[in-house]
């Protein structure tokens, strides 16, 4: 008994001093918003961003500069964290915890991006080319052939910066197919320039490879594509999103959300990407190179623009609609102060 009660000593202080350093864990600072709260921020302020775009042409009676994507976006960014009880001071300082701590703020994307494809939200309209595919296979005629990831939430420090991907052609890829690369990008910039970079390099049956770059600069539908080769069977098809730092040498938080990504599969006889999509892009299709990758800095970037479309989901509405009502409510207070 006194062998054990002389261990039973020595074991007790052992627990109080791992329980001690367990509860000194560094943890979320008290003054920043907690991971649960920031969460429900950014889910509310990603949804929002949706509904700036689709609420354009409805200013009333404001001057025309109001009705502007921008004008829009921060109404919008307000109306969330009114919602939510917090100032635009409170949510900077937290977000610039969270960027610097890359690894929890990864974690409250991961959740975020689950809750939007839970709830099968788009952020475009059920006629949207994010909404058009939604609901594809691996299957058809017309098939989505992304297996990775469908998110990615991106800073421009390594290795944060870079979203790789591979798919490898199967049996089912013929001559002829076409290829669309289908994503959202949301910017969170405290200041800089926005800068990011989509890049698909498709490899054919010969071995050569042809390349395909574009540049997003603004939040909305991005979209990359890939011309059918009549030639030649798609072996694999490679490629990345990366963002560029830019030459703002400013620690500013900059943050870019991509999620609901898809890679289309056109097979010759029914290939139907929207045309007003796809027209207005400018992709340089014409670099053809035998088993070569240039790097981001090789590469040459084509300007392309991309537009947000409305919501579709009744449930994620409803949630939408108080923000709504804030915003409009404070086009009327402006509309009045004319």
């Amino acid at each position: 008994m006194n062998g054990i009660g002389k261990y039973r000593n020595l074991l007790l202080p052992a627990i109080m001093v791992l329980l001690l350093v367990a509860s000194c864990k560094p943890g979320v600072p008290k003054e920043c918003i907690q991971p649960d709260e920031m969460e429900d921020i950014l889910y509310d302020y990603h949804l929002s961003q949706a509904l700036a775009y689709r609420d354009m042409g409805r200013a009333g009676n404001l001057p025309q500069n109001a009705n502007t994507p921008i004008y829009r976006r921060e109404l919008y960014y307000h109306a969330v964290l009114r919602k939510h009880g917090v100032t635009e001071a409170e949510f900077d300082s937290s977000l610039v915890y969270y960027y610097s701590n890359a690894e929890e703020l990864h974690k409250i994307y991961k959740r975020v991006s689950e809750r939007m494809e839970k709830s099968a939200i788009a952020l475009g309209a059920n006629t949207s080319d994010i909404n058009k595919f939604a609901q594809l296979s691996e299957n058809g005629d017309t098939a989505n052939i992304w297996h990775d990831a469908t998110f990615a939430v991106m800073t421009p420090a390594p290795p944060y910066n870079r979203f790789d991907f591979k798919i490898e052609g199967d049996s089912t890829f013929r001559r002829g197919d076409a290829f669309l690369l289908n994503f959202v990008a949301d910017f969170i910039y405290q200041g800089g320039t926005k800068d990011a970079v989509a890049y698909l390099a498709v490899k054919y049956d010969n071995d050569s490879i042809s390349t395909h770059v574009t540049h997003i600069s603004v939040s909305g539908v991005a979209q990359l594509r890939v011309p059918e080769n009549m030639s030649n069977t798609v072996k694999d098809i490679s490629g990345f999103i990366y963002l560029n730092r830019g030459t703002d040498g400013s620690n500013t938080v900059k943050l870019l959300f991509v999620n609901q990504i898809q890679l289309i599969r056109f097979h010759k006889k029914s290939v139907e990407e929207p045309a007003d999509t796809i027209a207005s892009m400018s992709i340089d299709t014409t670099a053809v190179v035998q088993n070569t990758t240039p790097t981001p800095k090789q590469m040459t970037i084509t300007m392309t623009d991309t537009v947000r479309k409305p919501l579709s989901h009744s449930g994620e509405m409803k949630r939408m609609r108080p923000l709504q009502h804030a915003v409009r409510e404070r086009e009327t207070e402006k509309s009045g102060s004319k």
